[in-house]
């Protein structure tokens, strides 16, 4: 089974754009694949692709089978997107209709930008899962306000934050005297 990679942008709170759809005019899912489907009407739903006898008959590829009976033909189908061995790349998501997600590293730290602010706010989720949110200034690197509850956490953190942020210092300098951040290039320790 092949790996695939999706892509998801959120330019507005609520809505998500997924990337990474194959049009059904290019190439067909494999046998049996469960994928996400772009109905040529516009509706969003999944099933499985299925070139089994009676799909194929007279002459069609294939068809799309829902677990609960449902078909949807090929002919009504605009773009497929396997969904059992696809991981989504998460470029950038609204937290807040205000805030931009710039970099998620460690796969537990998340920092989020507000153009023009000198601060950005961090979300550390750690090992008891909860999640501590923190500030830094983004001229220094400093690491402000700190949830009082994950102090001992974050000071585990700092050796990394710190070394996060001197690897990336001109960029988010660029974000901040620009007025305008932007999705961070990927980050490791």
């Amino acid at each position: 089974m092949d790996i695939y990679e999706a892509f998801a942008v959120s330019n507005k709170p609520g809505e998500i754009t997924l990337t990474g759809f194959h049009f059904i005019k290019d190439v067909l899912p494999h046998n049996f694949e469960v994928c996400l489907i772009i109905e040529k009407n516009g509706h969003l739903s999944a099933g499985c692709w299925d070139t089994g006898l009676w799909s194929t008959e007279n002459g069609k590829a294939g068809s799309f089978r829902q677990s609960r009976g449902g078909v949807i033909e090929l002919d009504n189908v605009l773009a497929w997107l396997p969904i059992e061995e696809t991981t989504i790349n998460i470029k950038e998501l609204w937290w807040n209709p205000e805030y931009r997600l710039i970099s998620i590293f460690l796969n537990c730290v998340m920092v989020f930008a507000k153009d023009a602010d000198k601060y950005l706010t961090i979300e550390y989720y750690g090992g008891n899962e909860k999640k501590i949110i923190f500030h830094m200034d983004v001229t220094t690197g400093n690491i402000l306000e700190i949830d009082e509850n994950g102090r001992g956490e974050i000071y585990y953190l700092q050796s990394t934050m710190r070394a996060w942020y001197d690897d990336l210092k001109e960029k988010l300098l660029e974000g901040y005297y620009s007025g305008r951040y932007t999705v961070l290039p990927k980050w490791e320790e």
